[in-house]
């Protein structure tokens, strides 16, 4: 296009103020919704799967348990006296062992899809204050890897979860509060082997679950070992995938060369992905039906635009301009909207996920983090994507109006305009 259409685009522009800023501001808000309502649903869904996934591993690896077996299908003892015998006998809770998990590790860390792997030692006991006994689950780690599979930090609520070792422990908090214990407390943890110790705590987290802060206790991962009589042995393997999406792909992989019994978060979360699933659409139809409401906007006031400019397109046809030319001035216009439109939204919208970011709840937290107002999750891309559809939509709209100002009869334009 040359300098011709563009100098009267833009001065169409600027003399028809109230119309530009108009059309300019449904396409701002237009933009300023999707960037807003784009980073709300992202930050609720962050703080969503950081709640449910961050205070346990993408994928765990354990030996498979088997199942109680009749007397009857054993040979050799299903009879007594001619009588089938049907009863079956309770279950150890005790979890099978991995042997040679060192290996099975290393293999698993090599695998493109996976960020970390941390051993653990899982088993059932009792911990005792003074008085007070409770039931609990003894999990043995090693802090540095543990911390890397699950985020652990941000959960504790006082103290390191990095000194757990062979005589500090970490507890949650509603245990810490049921057996009176304070950071620098001794607290006597007892196996189901048999086996007691006693520990000193060094952190009290909240995990967030129930359940986790009312019975797990972590240890250092000999120390569990030996208090759980598994040897050298470990009782799981866990597993964090660089994409938390990909935890599924992972864990087919895994099963491909393993024995083992392999779970992902995904396949024990199935309702929680397809509330996720869901949120998306509905973003994705909010968004598009503001942008369209936004893109007939537009389209409305270039019309008003031709129809206002009749006489002027009658004269500037009549002087020589060509069709293509008048059709190319709308164009611009529509696009001069779509691209100040954009800048605009793009702005406020960015400011004002900024300005909720930091209003903080005051002790209430979200995802492991101190929970804002609104919770947001700002992205570069939600307003690159936002402000390219802007000005697409700027663009598209003025083409009808464009080619209805393109046919215009100089003559009648002039004698009616």
């Amino acid at each position: 296009m040359s300098k011709f259409e563009f100098k009267v685009a833009w001065r169409h522009l600027l003399t028809s103020h109230g119309q530009t800023e108009l059309t300019m501001g449904a396409v701002a808000v237009g933009v300023l919704l999707v960037v807003f309502l784009s980073s709300l649903i992202n930050g609720l869904q962050v703080g969503l799967i950081e709640d449910v996934v961050g205070s346990i591993p993408h994928i765990t690896v354990e030996a498979s348990t088997p199942g109680a077996t009749p007397l009857w299908k054993i040979p050799g003892k299903g009879g007594v006296g001619g009588l089938v015998v049907t009863k079956l006998e309770k279950m150890s809770t005790q979890k099978r062992k991995i042997r040679q998990w060192q290996r099975v590790s290393d293999t698993i860390s090599q695998l493109p899809g996976v960020e970390a792997v941390a051993p653990t030692v899982e088993g059932s006991g009792f911990v005792s204050r003074g008085v007070k006994n409770q039931g609990i689950i003894i999990i043995g780690i090693l802090p540095s890897e543990q911390m890397r599979v699950m985020s652990l930090k941000n959960r504790v609520l006082e103290g390191d979860i990095s000194k757990v070792d062979q005589q500090n422990a970490a507890i949650g908090v509603k245990l810490a509060d049921d057996i009176g214990a304070t950071i620098g407390s001794r607290i006597r943890l007892t196996s189901d082997a048999g086996i007691t110790q006693t520990y000193k705590v060094a952190a009290i987290f909240d995990m967030g679950i129930d359940q986790a802060n009312d019975a797990w206790v972590y240890t250092g991962l000999r120390s569990a070992q030996a208090l759980l009589n598994v040897g050298k042995d470990v009782t799981t393997i866990n597993v964090r995938s660089k994409s938390i999406f990909t935890a599924d792909k992972v864990a087919d992989q895994i099963k491909s060369f393993s024995p083992l019994l392999v779970t992902s978060w995904m396949d024990s979360n199935k309702a929680f992905l397809d509330t996720l699933r869901s949120q998306n659409t509905a973003a994705v139809i909010i968004q598009a039906m503001t942008l369209l409401a936004s893109a007939f906007g537009v389209a409305s006031v270039m019309i008003v635009f031709v129809v206002q400019k009749a006489r002027d397109i009658g004269i500037l046809k009549s002087m020589g301009a060509t069709a293509r030319q008048i059709q190319g001035i709308f164009v611009l216009e529509g696009l001069g909207v779509g691209i100040g439109g954009a800048l605009l939204g793009a702005g406020i919208g960015t400011g004002l996920c900024f300005l909720v970011q930091n209003l903080y709840l005051p002790g209430e937290t979200f995802g492991g983090k101190p929970a804002t107002i609104i919770p947001m999750q700002w992205d570069i891309s939600y307003v690159l994507a936002a402000s390219a559809v802007a000005i697409a939509v700027g663009l598209l709209s003025s083409v009808v109006p464009a080619r209805r100002a393109a046919k215009l009869d100089p003559v009648e334009a002039i004698r009616r305009g």
